[in-house]
């Protein structure tokens, strides 16, 4: 029987990281795609999920969960008005947001690739990660030290480095491709992928 969401919170509360990255695997795919439908911007989508799991980690007794211990609603709550934020903010055109969940596939698989995210492997991925940042040429190195493990944006990375934002985003997905062939070929999402990485950047800290 699969951990409730109020089980994985306390887990998450007294520094689990299996747990932290079940409940990130439970929900990245669904909570995704009802920010990306909204905003139309993958990378504001990105944003705001990042700053949601960064919430979860370091307060996940500010999670509420239902009756049922899910947290599911208060999730898309939250995620409603930081998605209205994002369209004041930009002052953009305000749609017409909803939090109807029958259009959010709630219930996903867990992936294979969770399994290298047991406690036990955190340790070995950071050092094949690191090892492999190590042999690529030393501005591969600094974007991935900016974007990834200093969570800098592209137009801050680029400024920083004197590269255009095409050069950084095409050594990126150069450096994730290389760590994410060693870590596994199934893994598709670039997106989820770009995220995982740099939540386990904040585990490592914690």
């Amino acid at each position: 029987m699969k951990p409730t969401d109020q089980i994985l919170l306390n887990r998450i509360k007294s520094g689990d990281r299996p747990a932290f990255m079940l409940l990130y695997e439970r929900y990245w795919d669904p909570l995704y795609g009802f920010v990306f439908g909204r905003t139309r911007n993958k990378e504001a989508a990105e944003e705001i999920l990042q700053n949601l799991w960064i919430k979860i980690l370091e307060d996940p007794g500010a999670i509420q969960t239902d009756e049922s211990e899910s947290a599911k609603g208060y999730l898309l709550r939250h995620l409603h008005y930081r998605i209205l934020d994002y369209y004041n903010s930009s002052k953009k055109d305000q749609p017409t947001v909803s939090i109807d969940e029958s259009d959010i596939p709630i219930e996903i698989t867990d992936t294979e690739y969770f399994e290298i995210l047991e406690e036990n492997d955190i340790s070995a991925l950071f050092v094949m990660i690191d090892e492999v940042v190590s042999q690529l040429p030393v501005t591969e190195q600094k974007v991935f030290d900016m974007r990834i493990r200093n969570n800098r944006s592209v137009d801050e990375t680029a400024e920083a480095l004197g590269l255009s934002n095409k050069t950084v985003s095409n050594k990126l997905s150069k450096t994730l491709g290389e760590i994410r062939g060693q870590l596994n070929p199934d893994y598709q999402s670039s997106k989820k992928f770009v995220t995982l990485l740099m939540l386990m950047e904040i585990l490592a800290k914690h």
